[in-house]
C-alpha cells in the first residue's frame, strides 16, 4: 500500500469512528431522558355559579313603635330599654280612673235602659192581650210598640258606649305587640300622654331584612327569587341561603347602586344594624372544570398539559371562564375525556416524558 492510499484508509476509519461515536451518544442520551413526576386528573362537568359579592346591612323586619291608644298619666313603668319581651307582655300602665268612671257610667246607663225595655215589653204584651179582646185602642198599641223600639235603639247606643269605654280602659295597659327587645323608652312615670304619643320603640330580632347594594350595571342580571347567600363578620364561614324578595326601583344618587331586599329568619345571633356579606348568584350553569393547579402560563398564553396516554405531555392552549379557589372552568380547548396534569404542570413543556405518580379525584365546591 502506497503512502497516499494509507492516508485515505486512515481518514475513512477516523470518520467511521466519529459517526459511530455520535450515534452512541445519541442513543445514550435517548435512553437516559428524565421523566417528570406528575399527578393526573380527569376534567369534570360541574355546577358553576357566577356570583357578585357585596357588603350590605341588616334591618329588623318588624320594628314597631308602641303608642298610647287613650289619654292618661303614666302610673307605672314595668319594662325598660334593653329588656326582652314577649308579645302581650305588660310594658306600662296609665292611671285608669277616668276610664273606669266612663265604664261605670256607661254600664249604669245600659242597666237603666235594660230595665225600661223590660218594663216596656211587659206593657206591650198587656196591651196586645187587650187588643185581641178589642179592649184597647189601636193608637195606644202603636204608641207602646214605638216606645219599645226607641228604648231598644237607646239601649244599643248605650251598649256601644260601654264597649268603647271598656276598650279605653283596657288600653290603659300598654302591652308589647311583638316578641322582641325594647330599644328605647320615651316616657317616665308621671308623664301625661295623649292618644297617639309614642311610648316605646321595639325591635323584633326573629325576622330580619338584608339591604344589599350592587352596581347599576347588573340591574338586568338580577330578579326577584334569585339566590343570595349571607354571612356576618363574626361567623364568616356560616352562610345562610335566602332569595331576593324585592328590588328597590331607585338608583342611589351617590353610589350609583341598586338595592336588593332579602328577607330571612334570624339564625340566632344576627343583629339589626349590623353589616352582612352577600353573594348574589347571578347565573347557574354546568361547565367543564379542572383543578386550578392545571393551568399555567406560557408564551403561547394560558395552557394546560394533556396526558397523551403514552407517557407524554401535550401542550394545549385553552380559554377559561369562571374560577374559584379550587377549580377553573375551561370554555374552549379541552374535552371531558382528556386527562390533565395537575401537580408538576408548572415544570412541563410540550412532548415532555411523564412519570405518573397518582390519579387524583379533586373535591370541588359548588360556589365560584
Amino acid at each position: 500500500m502506497n503512502q497516499t492510499n494509507l492516508f485515505i484508509f486512515i481518514g475513512v476509519c477516523l470518520g467511521m469512528g466519529l459517526v459511530l461515536s455520535g450515534c452512541s451518544r445519541e442513543e445514550e442520551e435517548a435512553s437516559t431522558e428524565r421523566a417528570t413526576a406528575v399527578t393526573l386528573a380527569w376534567p369534570q362537568i360541574h355546577q358553576i355559579e357566577r356570583i357578585e359579592t357585596a357588603v350590605g346591612r341588616l334591618e329588623a323586619l318588624a320594628a314597631p313603635s308602641v303608642s298610647a291608644e287613650t289619654s292618661g298619666r303614666i302610673s307605672r313603668i314595668v319594662r325598660d330599654a334593653g329588656d326582652h319581651v314577649q308579645a302581650g307582655d305588660l310594658l306600662a300602665e296609665l292611671d285608669a280612673q277616668a276610664q273606669q268612671i266612663a265604664v261605670n257610667s256607661a254600664s249604669a246607663e245600659v242597666r237603666r235602659l235594660e230595665a225600661l225595655l223590660d218594663n216596656q215589653t211587659v206593657q206591650l204584651e198587656r196591651l196586645q192581650n187587650l187588643a185581641r179582646r178589642q179592649s184597647v185602642a189601636q193608637d195606644q198599641l202603636d204608641e207602646a210598640s214605638t216606645s219599645m223600639k226607641v228604648i231598644g235603639a237607646q239601649l244599643d247606643e248605650a251598649r256601644a258606649r260601654l264597649e268603647d269605654a271598656e276598650f279605653n280602659l283596657s288600653r290603659t295597659r300598654i302591652v308589647s305587640p311583638v316578641t322582641g327587645q325594647i330599644q328605647r323608652r320615651l316616657v317616665s312615670t308621671g308623664d301625661f300622654v295623649s292618644s297617639g304619643r309614642n311610648l316605646f320603640e321595639l325591635i323584633s330580632p326573629e325576622a330580619l331584612r338584608a339591604i344589599v347594594p350592587i352596581p347599576e350595571r347588573l340591574q338586568d342580571a338580577v330578579a326577584v327569587g334569585q339566590i343570595v347567600r349571607l354571612s356576618i363578620p363574626a361567623r364568616t364561614d356560616d352562610w345562610i341561603e335566602s332569595r331576593i324578595a324585592e328590588i328597590r326601583p331607585l338608583v342611589g344618587p351617590g353610589s350609583r347602586a341598586i338595592e336588593l331586599i332579602v328577607d330571612l329568619d334570624n339564625p340566632g345571633s344576627w343583629r339589626s344594624g349590623g353589616s352582612v356579606s352577600a353573594r348574589v348568584v347571578l347565573e347557574q350553569r354546568e361547565g367543564l372544570v379542572v383543578p386550578r393547579a392545571s393551568l399555567v402560563r406560557r408564551p403561547a398564553g394560558k395552557v394546560i398539559f394533556v396526558f397523551d396516554g403514552e407517557d407524554r405531555a401535550r401542550q394545549r392552549e385553552v380559554s377559561i371562564g369562571v374560577r374559584s379557589a379550587d377549580w377553573i372552568e375551561i370554555t374552549e380547548g379541552l374535552g371531558n375525556d382528556e386527562p390533565v396534569v395537575v401537580d408538576g404542570a408548572g415544570f412541563l413543556s410540550d412532548d415532555v416524558l411523564l412519570d405518573v405518580q397518582e390519579w387524583i379525584e379533586p373535591e370541588l365546591e359548588t360556589r365560584s
